[in-house]
């Protein structure tokens, strides 16, 4: 088999199929915008794996050697939630920017540090606790 670099990673319908260097193959992943309870995001996955087979044949016979579901949280508005806890005094939040969030990092360091630090509110409308409430 050839080495992963000259293996393409595809994306497609956000199905994403990632060749790794020893051969495996990581194949996600899902986005809800609602869910009962954590442990229902593991019936997407046969879904995934069926999509995955289909669109690369390659895969078609490949076994599953390993399962994962998760619920990563997100803003409705995919927004960070930045700033004070409402009505917790000297509690803040920063939290999310969902899939981009560690490009935003620095970022969202900086007018956190100045909010907390130096009291100095930095934080864009829309990306607040209270906007999100």
């Amino acid at each position: 088999a050839p080495p992963a670099p000259s293996r393409p990673q595809i994306f497609a319908e956000g199905l994403h199929i990632v060749p790794h260097h020893d051969g495996t193959v990581a194949v996600g992943s899902t986005a809800e915008a609602s869910f009962d309870a954590p442990l229902t995001t593991d019936g997407h996955l046969d879904v995934l794996i069926e999509r995955a087979r289909a669109l690369c044949p390659a895969l078609r016979d490949a076994a599953v050697i390993e399962r994962w579901a998760g619920v990563r949280p997100r803003a409705k508005s995919r927004a960070p939630v930045l700033g004070p806890w409402p009505g917790r005094a000297g509690q803040f939040v920063a939290n999310g920017g969902f899939k981009i969030g560690f490009g935003m990092a620095p970022k969202v360091a900086e007018v956190m540090a100045d909010l907390v630090l130096e009291g100095r509110d930095g934080v864009p409308d829309g990306f607040r606790v209270e906007d999100c409430l």
